[in-house]
């Protein structure tokens, strides 16, 4: 039994050089395994058509590979959360899905995955369709941003909730008056817990690029209305690869406005401008491209419709983008020397005249190939 005795006041004398050897923070003072994290957003002057900030943002976070939360808030400059120990990865968007009527939200709690694409549109049965291919709605402005990878250890966390339990205690003693505040002490673990606050920068951009399409026309004056379809446009984009996906789609545009070079010869040009991905799996405008623009024009005596298609291929051109877009897909189809359809000439409608930009359910007409 005396050795016995002996052994105990051994190990016990053993645990006490060695728990205080240690420079571990006593477990009470430990309430929580987090660390601050604040994520802020550093927006651009042309981040954003408009010029100015969206209402709403949505943060995703993934934890050692994993979807771990995410966060909607208005808080579009600063936003504050609270991680556990682990490797993050994190992406945002400007508002949240639930808010845009034009695009579906694909895979949004997979990091490598997440996706946007655009909803088909059944306003356009009149649009020129490939084997694989639909018309669908030009998307909305939308801002997506991804963060660089960070990580919050052990000991980190440790560290954090030492000084943050400390000040809290110290601002619960103030709040309640029990002792005098100490400014310098207070200032101390202000100071601590800032500098154990970890901050994560991410740089929205918007993902939407335009398409600019100009025709020259001879007889423009004969227009009435214009309405046009491309084919070979992308459908999607990968929101954390920054690139668009390899479906492709038809994209409709359907506002124009005609502009009156040469009236003694009566030569004008039309300019249709839309929102888009841009062209699908990240390529350039090249002549292995096979896309087609399909444009019908309904002239002023309200009957005659003069269709023309345009091979695209490689004659899209790519200029400085409009402020807050991400790029200007050019397209130039004659010009005013040379134009590149003459349309028939009608007289008008008695009640109608002049180009409306709107579009119109009209009959079918004939295709006419321009060679270009």
């Amino acid at each position: 039994m005396r050795k016995l005795g002996r052994n105990i006041a051994f190990a016990l004398l053993l645990a006490v050089a060695v728990f205080g050897s240690c420079k571990r923070r006593p477990l009470e003072e430990i309430y929580s395994s987090t660390v601050r994290v604040i994520v802020k957003c550093i927006w651009s002057v042309e981040a954003y058509p408009e010029g100015e900030k969206p209402t709403g943002i949505t943060l995703y976070f993934f934890r050692d590979g994993a979807f771990y939360t995410s966060l909607t808030t208005a808080n579009v400059d600063s936003v504050e959360v609270q991680l556990e120990k682990g490797r993050y990865k994190m992406y945002m968007i400007s508002q949240s899905p639930e808010e845009y009527w034009k695009m579906d939200f694909e895979n949004m709690n997979s990091f490598n995955d997440a996706a946007t694409s655009l909803h088909e549109t059944k306003t356009a049965s009149w649009a020129t369709r490939g084997s694989d291919e639909v018309p669908v709605e030009n998307p909305e402005i939308l801002l997506a941003g991804v963060a660089e990878e960070f990580e919050i250890t052990e000991e980190m966390s440790q560290e954090y909730q030492y000084y943050y339990t400390h000040l809290r205690r110290l601002m619960a003693a103030q709040a309640n008056d029990t002792k005098a505040s100490d400014a310098e002490e207070m200032q101390y673990y202000k100071d601590r817990v800032e500098y154990y606050t970890i901050r994560i920068p991410v740089y929205p951009k918007n993902i939407v690029s335009q398409m600019w399409v100009t025709v020259y026309a001879g007889n423009a004056d004969v227009l009435k209305s214009v309405r046009a379809s491309t084919s070979g446009m992308a459908r999607t984009w990968e929101l954390t690869q920054d690139v668009t996906a390899a479906d492709e789609a038809i994209q409709i545009i359907n506002q124009w406005t005609l502009t009156m070079d040469d009236a003694g010869r009566r030569v004008g040009h039309v300019d249709g401008i839309i929102n888009t991905f841009g062209l699908p799996n990240g390529e350039k405008p090249s002549d292995e491209r096979d896309p087609s623009l399909n444009i019908s024009a309904l002239l002023v005596d309200n009957t005659t419709v003069a269709d023309y298609v345009f091979q695209v291929g490689d004659k899209i051109t790519i200029l400085d983008p409009n402020p807050g877009y991400r790029g200007m897909y050019r397209l130039v189809f004659g010009s005013a020397a040379e134009p590149a359809i003459v349309l028939p000439d009608v007289k008008p409608e008695q009640r109608a005249s002049g180009m409306d930009a709107t579009v119109s359910d009209w009959e079918e007409g004939d295709t006419i190939e321009i060679p270009m």
